[in-house]
């Protein structure tokens, strides 16, 4: 896995608001960090990658000499990274929830199923 650039989120990020009317420059500044914080996780994942092929548990031996199966460095990061992610996406208006909350319809085209089932 490639890491992508903290460019190519920053312009995902804005295509995605400019799409819904949402995008403001105001939200320059949050939005790079979110771009950061997605570089981060790429490379992140992708040292995981490399090194440990995303093995979610490693053997941890302690002072005593006992080995226990820890949780890997790298799995507990990402689990940070999508946190702080989902954090971001609900600020900017990029969630579900959070667009609904913005009165932001996500609908971009009909569904069959629902006008048969009317």
């Amino acid at each position: 896995m490639k890491a992508k650039t903290k460019e190519y989120y920053k312009k995902l990020v804005v295509k995605a608001m400019t799409e819904l009317g949402i995008y403001r420059p105001q939200f320059d500044q949050q939005i790079e960090q979110l771009a950061m914080i997605y570089h981060m996780r790429d490379l992140n994942l992708q040292q995981w990658e490399e090194t440990d092929n995303f093995a979610q548990f490693i053997p941890y031996t302690n002072k005593a000499g006992a080995t226990n199966i820890s949780k890997h460095p790298a799995y507990l990061n990402n689990l940070q990274y999508g946190e702080q992610i989902l954090k971001y996406l609900k600020e900017l208006g990029l969630t579900p929830s959070s667009a609904k909350k913005l009165n932001i319809s996500l609908d971009t085209e009909s569904d069959d199923f629902e006008e048969f089932a009317t």
